[in-house]
């Protein structure tokens, strides 16, 4: 028997508390052999089931019914057409229950089908609003998020002011983010934000996962200002509801600044006049410090997700600072002879960058093996064994190394100087144009010998 209390499932708290509602009367149509029935009237020459019962007092008014004050209202039922032309009926009670067992077990493919039948067919059931939520975490679990996002929305529809109305908007929030419906989850957060009487733990998750999506559509300063108003507020809340320094939303804060911060490192590229340059290069500096001090914040807490992806973020951030100061624009005068020289003297600059990205990754895993994870478990370890291996073959690897110097002095700029087969590719793709080019300008010029006569 369902009561209204609430059950934990796993990790999720899926709310099958039935709240208490009067039915009201509304007919529905008839749809795959079920029919709803309400109100005091048959459908089909089929007794009404649920409408009404009597007490076990046994009174009855003169005609045989129960009195008005001895009548409860209960649940209505389906009742469904046999292969043998005979009723089979059932409650919502029974439904409801059925789909909670289905989640339980984990077949949550069921457990939406018998959620969306509750939401279907007993739209004025005590049952209904819970259906919704859990009709929206069973699809979750099937990793589909449309219709999870379907149910989600729904709620907040016709059910704006009800508790799991604000539950509601954090899930269909990380449907919309797998879906990569991010200025959907901007506009959603920024609804929710507006509410009253939100929580501290509500808002700065609003903050957070807005400030997320604002990352993913690369508006990095209004991304920032998110991160900081959510941390600001943090502090600001009082000692019962702040969030610890270790709350997996302060850390994924510092985590996000981080982030906002080399983002805007990696916008600046290092072009020329050399005086411009300079000054672009210092500015990256600059950035380039902030980025890496939030990242360590986010990373000392040793949060199993968001402490190993700031530990990458931080040996991708000087690998990254490697790549663009190897793709300086160079000037075009340089002869053959002087572009080795400058590569030359570039790499005994630069090099320490991509080494101390290797110590990162490193340091990283071993991080990671302190606190329990590997690479099945956290991607965030899995990319940095990936990245580990390959820049420890670039340092070592002169080919590969001179092969991204010839394609930068082609002007080409190169996202992966470690990748030897990428660098091998667009060397070949950029020899066929040359030759292509070659080719084109000595088929003109025969053409225009030709075209001038013998006697030319």
């Amino acid at each position: 028997m369902i009561t209204g209390k609430e059950f934990s499932i796993g990790s999720e708290n899926q709310k099958v508390g039935a709240r208490m509602r009067g039915l009201r009367g509304s007919g529905r149509s008839t749809k795959n052999k079920w029919w709803r029935l309400m109100g005091a009237s048959a459908l089909a020459g089929v007794m009404l089931v649920g409408s009404a019962c009597s007490t076990t007092s046994g009174a009855k008014t003169l005609d045989g019914t129960p009195t008005a004050e001895e009548r409860l209202e209960l649940d209505p039922m389906l009742i469904r057409a046999g292969a043998n032309g005979e009723g089979e009926t059932i409650d919502v009670t029974e439904v409801f229950k059925m789909a909670y067992e289905a989640y339980s077990d984990r077949r949550y493919e069921k457990a939406a089908k018998h959620y969306v039948l509750v939401v279907e067919y007993f739209k004025d059931s005590k049952y209904y609003l819970p259906a919704l939520y859990n009709a929206g975490l069973s699809y979750e679990k099937l990793e589909r998020w449309q219709p999870a996002a379907k149910y989600y929305r729904q709620i907040i529809d016709e059910h704006p002011e009800e508790k799991d109305a604000k539950d509601a908007y954090y899930r269909l929030a990380n449907a919309y983010e797998k879906m990569g419906e991010h200025q959907m989850v901007v506009e959603l957060m920024t609804e929710v934000l507006l509410r009253k009487e939100l929580s501290n733990f509500d808002r700065c998750e609003a903050y957070v996962r807005r400030s997320n999506s604002l990352l993913e559509l690369e508006d990095w300063k209004e991304a920032e200002q998110g991160y900081t108003t959510m941390l600001e507020l943090n502090e600001k809340a009082a000692a019962t509801e702040r969030l610890s320094d270790d709350s997996h939303l302060v850390v994924q804060a510092h985590f996000g600044l981080g982030r906002s911060y080399h983002e805007r490192v990696r916008d600046i590229e290092l072009v020329l006049p050399t005086e411009r340059m300079g000054q672009d290069l210092e500015k990256k500096g600059e950035l380039f410090t902030r980025a890496q001090l939030y990242y360590i914040e986010a990373l000392r807490h040793h949060h199993p997700q968001w402490s190993m992806a700031a530990g990458y973020m931080i040996g991708k951030l000087y690998e990254d600072f490697y790549t663009d100061i190897f793709n300086a624009e160079i000037p075009d005068d340089l002869d053959r002879e002087h572009v080795a020289l400058y590569f030359e003297e570039l790499q005994k600059h630069i090099r320490p960058l991509m080494e101390r990205a290797v110590q990162v990754y490193e340091k990283n895993l071993s991080l990671s093996r302190r606190i329990g994870t590997s690479d099945e478990q956290n991607e965030w370890v899995a990319q940095t064994s990936q990245k580990l291996e390959r820049l420890r073959h670039f340092l070592d690897d002169p080919i590969t190394q001179r092969r991204a110097e010839m394609l930068v002095a082609h002007g080409h700029t190169v996202k992966t100087p470690w990748d030897p087969q990428a660098t091998a590719t667009d060397l070949v793709d950029i020899a066929v144009k040359q030759a292509a080019e070659e080719a084109h300008g000595e088929s003109a010029a025969k053409l225009e010998k030709k075209a001038e006569g013998p006697d030319s």
